[in-house]
Formats: structure tokens, C-alpha cells, sequence
């Protein structure tokens, strides 16, 4: 029987931004040239193959290995939004970094913090705490990070126990780990697995192998490796949970990480985002000016897509602590959705420097790496279909039974209001309901009520018109689908409807966010940003032209508020992200 802490607690001693602005205050400006961790460092140590000088200690002096260890177990860790917001603003200045250093471990604590006993956890806590590193092996990455337990198998011992045989998947920072999370095969043939936590120092000498920094599939600046095993006797109380669950502990644990690494991929395209418009406002030969129609277009759609993003990841990763039994749905949605978004986004962004993209010096050198960081950033293709295929056979059940109950509570959108503790027993595989959903007939129903008025007003009742008019549809073949026959489900179709699903879904996050946001905030920002409806009437239409619908008309007026307050944003040195801090670590201008 295990038994899993509580991630986290009610309260926090240090409110989260003024955690976040600590460690912007450590990592300091990026635009300075002598900063060891900016923009200019950071692009010298990628071409060198090397992780910035420096970097590592600075984490370490920060805490940040206590940032992902929960408060009961001696860390800081009391809700996964200020961890993913932390890791964020290190991805912001390197991908390779904030993963080598951050964003792995926590992926693999996760396990532990779910499934682990009282005693795994504290291990685990001890291990991250002294300073260690945990890895997952059970991401192949050389077929873009799908479930997968390598060769690895587990057979019984005639003296009890088990023996571990095979090699594991490829698995990043694996000659630096102090310890590892594997899946491994029982080797009677019954189907079953178990998922193990194992300490490096339990290892063989010779377990874990090096790979090659040249081999295609070697993560980029990050060492790489595998274990190989032949006989090797498990430890005693190495099983994360029950032995033979672990597909189950691995599913319901990765229903916990898949909103996590995307959300610190908002860092990379914050970053890209900003050396373009550096860029454009610097009026750099073969640039597009600020003049251009498309570099317009280019600039404020990037920066819609990106708010589109964080408000997705925003309810889902705090669905997590207030509705877990909920949030499967949702966290497949950001996974397939959000870095295949930015990517695409920032991508179009290439065309605003023309032939200078392909410069490696300066900003032009800092966006090609932040692009090229996006396209290593998980799931990959396989991943994000993986992510699909656990969508596809609870539409039917939900399009029945959830779409137009009431909607979430108003927290689910709140950046600042605190969490109450992850409580791991509450997950469940496939989501009891959608109320993240029925936030489109919602304000259907509402209209009148909307705080808006004029063109505005008119071309946001039109949306919202149109996205409910939208789910409907969807909600009408999706109740044509047969729940019980996956089968059926697996075609194409099916994973079309997922894909529009998962848009809806971040078109009802962004309303919510407008609607609902910081409460207790309300008054600092009256007149502010997100309380204009401009960015969210830009944002729906971004997913409206996912989605294949009509835009609203182009309204000068708004597309001047969002390029505006971007490029303001840029010249100030503050992120693009919901939270428009600065870079630097002083809070946001109110």
C-alpha cells in the first residue's frame, strides 16, 4: 500500500512573483552584455556546446532544487504553477539549462510526489535536496519522446525478489542523475510492468552508459545515456506503487507533468518573440520596419498566440490542485496543443528578418537558437498524438453529459489566488466532467451581461457566438461516436475532432482568464492590459482561424493596443507572457 503527500500547502511564505522576481533578480537583465546569463553569453556557450558558465551555481545559490521539493519534505514547492513560472524564467534565457538543471528533475519527482511511500518520498526529497538529479527513462527520444520501457525486464528471483535485465530507453542527464524513475517489463509475458525508483549509488559500476554528444538523437548541450542491466537484484521498496501498475503510475503521473515542460516553453517563445521585435524597432538593414503590414501582423499574432498558451496552461495547471478528477483532458490539450502552437508562431516570425534569420550574431542569433530550442522541446509528433489518442475516447462521454454544465470556479483563472495542496488520490484517467468547457455557452447564455460595449462588444459577442455555435457542432459528432468501441475511435477522424477540441478548449481558458482573472489585482490594473478586451478578442481570433471560422473585421484600434503594448513591453524588458514581469526582477510597471 503507498501513500502519497500532499504537494504543497494552503498558504506560502514568500508570495510566488516576488519568488519569480527573486530569481529574475538573480539571473539578471539578458540584455546586458557582461550579464554570465545573458542573451549574448547564453548564444556564445550554445555555440560552444556548453551550458552557459555559471548558470548551474547560480541555481543552486538561488534554491531552486528546493523549488520543486514539497514544503512538507523540506522544500518550497507548494503549488506546480509558481514551479513551472520559476523554470520558465530560466528557459527564457537557455532551453538546455532550465532543462538540465530544473525542468527534468521535476518531471521525474512527480513520480515519486504521486505514487511513492512516505519513505521513497523522503529519499527522494534527501536526493534532490543535497543536490542531486533524477531522470526519467522512459521517454524514447529518438521517436519523439513516447511511452516506452526500452528492453528493460523484470524477472522474479528463485531466492525472491527480482533481477532487472535490458537496456533502458535514451534518457537525458543520465551520467549526471543521482537517481532515476524506469518502467520495466515483467518478463512472464503477462503485459504487466512496474514502474521502479532507483538510487545511482545502488547501481552497478558500469550501468550507465555515455552516448555520444554526436549521435542524432543526443539532446542538445545535455549529456546523454542509457542503463544496461544483466541480473541485477532490485532493491527492496524500489516498486513505485503496487508491482505490475505501472502503466497506471506512469499514465496518472504523466497526467501531472504534460502541462509542465510546455508551460516553460512559453519562456523560449517569450524570448524569440522579443529579439524580433529588437529587431524591427533597431531598423536593421533587410529587416521588415514596424511599418510592414506583415511585420505587424506577424508581431501581434505571435504575441496572441503565445497569451492563448499561458491562458491553457494557466487553468490547466492549476486544474491540478482544484479539479483534478477534471483535469485529464485538459492537460492532454495543452500538451499537444501549446508547443506546437509556439512553434508554429515563432516560426512565421523568421520572415520578419528575412535573410538575417539565418545570421548567428546578436538578436538574430537568439532567435534562430530560442526557434531551434522549441523544436526539441517534448512531445514531438509522437508525443503530442499519444496526447490525442488519451483525448479521443472520453469526447463522446463528455460531449453527453459535461458541455453545458456550470462553469469552473472563478480560481481556476486566477494567476495569484492560492492553491489548496495536490492531492494525488483525486486523479483520475478519465475526466468526471468539463467545466473548463462550459465556459463558451456560459457566455452564450450571458451575453448581455459581458463587460463590453461598442465595436468591441460587437465583435466579441460574435465570437463568442460563433465558438459556442462551434462546440455544439463538435459536441453533435462527438455524441455520434461509439464510447466503448476505441477501435472506432482511432481514425482519423477521431483525432480531428480531438484537435478541435483542444482549441475550444484554450479559447474557453482565455475567456475565463478575461472574465475571471486576478480579483484582488482588479484595481492595480483597471485600466490595464488584460482588462482590455482587445488581447482576448485578438486571441479568440487566432483560434478562430485554427478552427477554420471567419475572424472578426480588423479593427485599428485594437491591433494598435496589442502591437503597442508589446513592443512597450519589449522596450522595458518585460515578458509577453500573462505575467509581464520584468526581466530583471523588479515587479511588473502598474
Amino acid at each position: 500500500m503507498t501513500r502519497s503527500s500532499d504537494i504543497g500547502s494552503p498558504s506560502e511564505d514568500v508570495p510566488s512573483a516576488e519568488r519569480v522576481a527573486a530569481l529574475e533578480r538573480s539571473l539578471g537583465d539578458p540584455r546586458d552584455p557582461g550579464n554570465p546569463l545573458g542573451h549574448a553569453a547564453v548564444l556564445a556557450a550554445d555555440r560552444r556546446g556548453e551550458l552557459p558558465l555559471g548558470g548551474e551555481p547560480l541555481l543552486d545559490a538561488f534554491g531552486l532544487r528546493e523549488e520543486i521539493v514539497p514544503q512538507p519534505l523540506g522544500g518550497r514547492l507548494t503549488g506546480l504553477d509558481t514551479a513551472t513560472q520559476l523554470l520558465r524564467a530560466v528557459f527564457r534565457r537557455d532551453f538546455a539549462l532550465g532543462r538540465g538543471h530544473g525542468s527534468a528533475s521535476l518531471v521525474s519527482a512527480v513520480f515519486a510526489w504521486c505514487h511513492g511511500t512516505a519513505e521513497q518520498q523522503a529519499r527522494t526529497a534527501r536526493l534532490l535536496l543535497d543536490g542531486g538529479r533524477l531522470s526519467v527513462a522512459f521517454q524514447n527520444m529518438s521517436y519523439g519522446n513516447e511511452f516506452s520501457s526500452g528492453d528493460l525486464t523484470l524477472t522474479p528471483a528463485p531466492q525472491g525478489g527480482a533481477v532487472l535485465d535490458g537496456r533502458s530507453p535514451l534518457i537525458a542527464n543520465a551520467p549526471l542523475a543521482a537517481g532515476f524513475v524506469l518502467l520495466a517489463r515483467h518478463a512472464d509475458g503477462d503485459g504487466a510492468h512496474s514502474a521502479l525508483l532507483l538510487d545511482r549509488a545502488d547501481l552497478p559500476p558500469d550501468a550507465v552508459r555515455l552516448l555520444s554528444p554526436y549521435h542524432a538523437t543526443a539532446v542538445r548541450r545535455l549529456p546523454a545515456g542509457f542503463l544496461e542491466f544483466d541480473r541485477w537484484p532490485v532493491p527492496e521498496g524500489s516498486v513505485l506503487g503496487a508491482p505490475g501498475d505501472g502503466t497506471a503510475v506512469a499514465l496518472r503521473s504523466l497526467q501531472v507533468s504534460r502541462p509542465l515542460v510546455p508551460s516553460m516553453a512559453v519562456g523560449c517563445a517569450d524570448t524569440a518573440l522579443r529579439s524580433v521585435v529588437g529587431a524591427v524597432l533597431e531598423r536593421t538593414p533587410g529587416v521588415r520596419p514596424l511599418t510592414s503590414r506583415y511585420a505587424r501582423r506577424a508581431i501581434t499574432s505571435s504575441f496572441a498566440d503565445m497569451l492563448v498558451c499561458d491562458c491553457l496552461l494557466l487553468a490547466t495547471i492549476r486544474s491540478l490542485h482544484l479539479l483534478p478528477e477534471e483535469s485529464s483532458v485538459w492537460t492532454a490539450a495543452a500538451m499537444c496543443l501549446v508547443v506546437r502552437m509556439l512553434q508554429q508562431s515563432t516560426g512565421d516570425l523568421a520572415a520578419v528578418l528575412g535573410p538575417r534569420a539565418l545570421q548567428e550574431e546578436g538578436g538574430f542569433g537568439t532567435f534562430r537558437k530560442h526557434l531551434r530550442d522549441l523544436s526539441e522541446i517534448p512531445p514531438g509528433p509522437i508525443g503530442a498524438a499519444a496526447a490525442l489518442a488519451t483525448l479521443v475516447p472520453q469526447l463522446p462521454f463528455l460531449a453527453r453529459t459535461a458541455w453545458t454544465a456550470a462553469p469552473p470556479p472563478p480560481g481556476l483563472f486566477s494567476a495569484s489566488a492560492p492553491l489548496p495542496p495536490l492531492d494525488p488520490a483525486r486523479l483520475d484517467l478519465a475526466a468526471g466532467g468539463d467545466t473548463l468547457m462550459a465556459v463558451l455557452p456560459h457566455a452564450e447564455e450571458t451575453l448581455d451581461a459581458l463587460p463590453v460595449t461598442g465595436p468591441d462588444g460587437e465583435a466579441l459577442r460574435s465570437q463568442v457566438r460563433a465558438l459556442a455555435a462551434e462546440l455544439r457542432a463538435l459536441g453533435e459528432e462527438c455524441r455520434a461516436l461509439p464510447e466503448q468501441d476505441l477501435a472506432a475511435l482511432a481514425t482519423p477522424h477521431g483525432y480531428a475532432l480531438a484537435e478541435r477540441y483542444t482549441l475550444l478548449a484554450a479559447a474557453a481558458a482565455c475567456l475565463g482568464v478575461w472574465l475571471h482573472g486576478d480579483r484582488e489585482r482588479e484595481q492595480e490594473r483597471e485600466a490595464g492590459f488584460l482588462s482590455d478586451p482587445a488581447w482576448l478578442i485578438a486571441a479568440l481570433g487566432r483560434v478562430q482561424f485554427r478552427l477554420g471560422l471567419p475572424e472578426p473585421a480588423a479593427d485599428g484600434r485594437r491591433g494598435e493596443a496589442l502591437l503597442a503594448t508589446a513592443v512597450e513591453r519589449c522596450t522595458q524588458g518585460r515578458s509577453l507572457d500573462l505575467y509581464d514581469v520584468l526581466l530583471g526582477g523588479a515587479p511588473p510597471a502598474t
